[in-house]
């Protein structure tokens, strides 16, 4: 599958994952990644005669590639930058970068969306109709694209580091064995609940061989760390 190396490459040029998400997701709706798709047609060597040249692949109507270019400017364009790198029409690395060549130097509000991103649903939206600009544009439409990029993001994204779970520069309470949470100093005082080897709390005071940790662990069974 493509979705790896698509992903790379662009989280690589647009510096944010929720941008990269969103213009997966329209790809996906458009071609499932498929840099040969094409629509219309059925011509397994219609790949083969665009880079021959046999056919006037620009403008006949057929929509191709990763983002289903047609309209004869923008895949004329693509046919130009393949031949100039000299490589297929279908080329994933090449089409990937036509389209962000495209997108950052012709469609500049759309490339400053997904580069700026705060959320995947904005940006889809905008790639949707500024970008990929098809005949169909429902809310069905916005919500499925939305739905493929959700799902790209989910697969592919770094997640948030987790958190410190110990306050920095805090002193803690750590349970070396499995003792219970009393309500005050003294074994005779009401249990409040019970916390298992090794979990910490943050430490408050010590008393009379007592640690408070908003309720209070007997230092017998708990040791003071930082």
């Amino acid at each position: 599958m493509n979705e790896k190396a698509i992903w790379d490459f662009l989280l690589k040029k647009t510096g944010n994952e929720y941008g990269t998400a969103a213009i997966m997701g329209n790809l996906m709706a458009e071609s499932s990644l498929n840099p040969r798709c094409v629509t219309g047609i059925k011509d397994p060597e219609y790949v083969c005669k665009a880079d021959n040249e046999e056919i006037d692949f620009a403008h006949d109507g057929h929509a191709f590639g990763l983002v289903q270019w047609c309209y004869y400017t923008r895949k004329g364009g693509l046919q130009g930058y393949a031949k100039q790198r000299g490589v297929s029409v279908a080329d994933l690395t090449m089409q990937l970068e036509y389209l962000v060549k495209e997108m950052s130097q012709d469609y500049k509000s759309v490339w400053s969306a997904v580069v700026n991103a705060k959320d995947i649903r904005t940006a889809s939206d905008i790639v949707m109709l500024k970008y990929e600009k098809p005949a169909g544009t429902s809310e069905k439409s916005k919500a499925k694209r939305s739905s493929y990029a959700q799902k790209f993001y989910a697969e592919f994204a770094k997640p948030e580091p987790e958190p410190d779970p110990k306050p920095s520069g805090k002193k803690m309470v750590r349970a070396k064995v499995n003792v219970n949470l009393r309500a005050g100093q003294g074994k005779n005082t009401p249990k409040v609940g019970e916390i298992k080897k090794g979990t910490e709390l943050e430490w408050l005071e010590t008393k009379d061989g007592w640690h408070k940790v908003s309720v209070w662990v007997s230092g017998d069974f708990s040791e003071v760390v930082q």
